[in-house]
């Protein structure tokens, strides 16, 4: 004959209670995910409506074609999620423009990227070889070509290699001087060059007419400078074919010897005419 087990009826309810609360705690659980799904896929549909897509591009440091330049590089399409922007890559391709020298994007929500762009200064004009110019930047950046160059810029005769954004390595020994030429000095200058007379290929500024300054290496170019200047406005220009200023403090005038004989003569002519009269 089995045997008949009885429970006592307050464990009975005490177990009840418990599967009862192992049931809520369950409950909740579940109900905190399908919340949080919800709340992520609501987030998402957020972001892929109007209301957070891309509306305007807006440039500061570029105008006109220059900004819409930027706009098209940085390739930021209006209608975006503003999410789904890749602004690294952006910014990348706008730096790519060659008078472009640095650039940041920011997002603003809920719907417009800012591009500030820095600008490359042009600080030098090389020939192209074809009648046209580039300018250059202090970093000998090759910036933009032009078909005619600003007459305040000095003009670098060596020609211009490569496209633009290249870096004209050929005309770097030149930029320090470019950088001290003050600007009272300027109106003397036809172009800047680097000697090519099987030396150490030494500074040299061609001079309006056709004097030329040989100022040797890259070293006391300021010194060397104001030592052309006092020679251009204090000395006799006459006849002169070279300012040897490879020493700062000691200048060498080399003359045309031609020259010098006419006008030795004229001076003698005038003179004997004044003495006549």
């Amino acid at each position: 004959m089995a045997g008949v087990s009885a429970i006592d009826p307050r464990l009975r309810q005490r177990r009840i209670a418990v599967r009862r609360a192992e049931g809520r705690r369950r409950l909740r659980v579940v109900m905190t995910v399908i919340l949080v799904l919800l709340a992520g896929t609501g987030a998402y549909a957020a972001t892929q409506s109007p209301l957070l897509d891309l509306d305007t591009v807006d440039v500061s440091g570029a105008f006109g074609s220059e900004a819409e330049a930027v706009r098209d590089a940085a390739g930021l399409v209006p209608g975006t999620p503003m999410i789904e922007l890749d602004l690294d890559t952006a910014v990348e391709a706008v730096v790519g423009l060659p008078w472009v020298a640095g650039a940041t994007i920011d997002r603003n929500w809920p719907g417009s990227v800012a591009i500030d762009v820095e600008r490359r200064i042009a600080v030098a004009v090389l020939p192209t070889g074809d009648g046209g110019s580039v300018l250059i930047d202090a970093e000998a950046v090759a910036i933009e070509q032009v078909s005619v160059a600003p007459a305040t810029l000095p003009v670098i005769a060596v020609v211009a290699a490569g496209e633009l954004g290249d870096v004209q390595t050929q005309v770097l020994p030149l930029l320090p001087l470019v950088e001290v030429i003050p600007d009272d000095l300027r109106p003397w200058i036809e172009t800047l060059g680097i000697r090519n007379d099987g030396g150490a290929g030494g500074l040299e500024i061609n001079l309006v007419g056709s004097a030329v300054a040989d100022l040797g290496d890259g070293r006391f170019l300021p010194e060397k400078l104001e030592a052309l200047r006092s020679m251009l406005t204090f000395a006799d220009r006459r006849c002169v074919v070279e300012y040897d200023l490879r020493v700062a403090d000691i200048v060498n005038v080399r003359r045309d010897e031609a020259c010098e004989v006419a006008r030795t003569a004229a001076d003698e002519a005038a003179e004997a005419s004044a003495g006549d009269g």
